[in-house]
């Protein structure tokens, strides 16, 4: 189910109603009626909209999270608690989902130079790491396509030590593992990086 979105200008029919007929709109809404939830959405899509602006310049972004708000709280319908703060709802969860998307548009940049430096610079007993190519584009390409082949629980991990910059208490705070396990599968994440990469024709050389 998808919604037009109602672009600033349009009539905003919260203008139009009182708190009692929108309490009611709630009501409806939570007794399966479809036409109350195309309200709803016409009533508030405005305001969340400028509020997304405060957490996003990106008004595609927005725009997609007002969509999956509004579909989520239609899963959420059964078990909506009405009452005149309702509403708040709405905002607590777009807030969420622009955070997400935000921090799921991390910088690949600072992704691909922390892990280059990490492959680079990584000991394990007398090996160094020695990462060639013909040029810096072709090894970020490399990155991101080694990157591509983790797992969503492996992507999680390195996003979490190199681009939040987490430590490993954190970490196992967040993924709810111990400490080891932590340090285990980064340790594995990485193994398995150098693999793609060295079939993808970025050499490395052991001293």
């Amino acid at each position: 189910m998808t919604y037009e979105f109602l672009e600033p200008g349009k009539i905003n029919i919260s203008l139009m109603m009182n708190k009692t007929e929108e309490f009611n709109l709630w009501i409806a809404f939570k007794s399966g009626d479809k036409n109350a939830l195309s309200t709803l959405y016409s009533l508030y899509v405005h305001q969340l909209y400028s509020y997304g602006l405060k957490l996003s310049r990106d008004e595609s972004i927005i725009k997609d999270c007002i969509q999956e708000t509004f579909l989520n709280l239609i899963d959420k319908r059964q078990t909506l608690i009405i009452t005149d703060r309702t509403h708040l709802y709405l905002f607590k969860s777009l807030r969420n989902k622009i955070k997400e998307e935000i921090r799921s548009k991390f910088n690949k940049n600072k992704i691909e130079e922390s892990l280059l430096d990490e492959l680079r610079n990584q000991t394990l007993s007398t090996e160094e790491l020695i990462v060639c190519a013909e040029e810096e584009h072709f090894q970020k390409q490399t990155i991101e396509a080694a990157f591509k082949c983790l797992s969503n629980h492996q992507r999680e991990v390195i996003f979490l030590k190199y681009s939040e910059d987490l430590s490993y208490y954190d970490i196992s705070s967040i993924l709810e593992i111990d400490i080891a396990s932590v340090r285990t599968l980064i340790y594995r994440t990485l193994h398995k990086m150098k693999e793609s990469i060295l079939k993808k024709g970025v050499f490395f050389f052991l001293y």
